[in-house]
């Protein structure tokens, strides 16, 4: 009872203190962009970039893609480029890669 009391008295001052949770998305990625998945099992001499997905929902923290069942925690997605490179053949031997 008097340990309550005592929580209660203490409450009040720390309750200022303690994060208030999350006012908006902590991360750039917006639902139809492409991402690349990180691979939670790090092989070696293979790459631990999966992907391009496509991005379904997204919540202030995670994202969710059609290929896995569960939601995806921002810091193990990165955003893939736009476009792809392409390469176009100048003459024989010769390549001009772009965007």
């Amino acid at each position: 009872l008097a340990l309550g009391k005592q929580l209660n008295k203490i409450g009040k001052y720390v309750f200022g203190t303690r994060s208030r949770g999350l006012d908006g998305p902590v991360h750039n990625i917006q639902p139809g962009d492409y991402v690349y998945v990180k691979s939670l099992a790090e092989k070696t001499l293979e790459p631990q970039w999966e992907g391009p997905f496509q991005v379904l929902l997204t919540s202030f923290t995670a994202i969710k893609i059609k290929e896995q069942s569960p939601w995806i925690h921002h810091t193990r997605v990165k955003k893939a480029h736009r476009s792809p490179w392409k390469a176009t053949q100048i003459r024989p031997g010769k390549l001009y890669f772009s965007r």
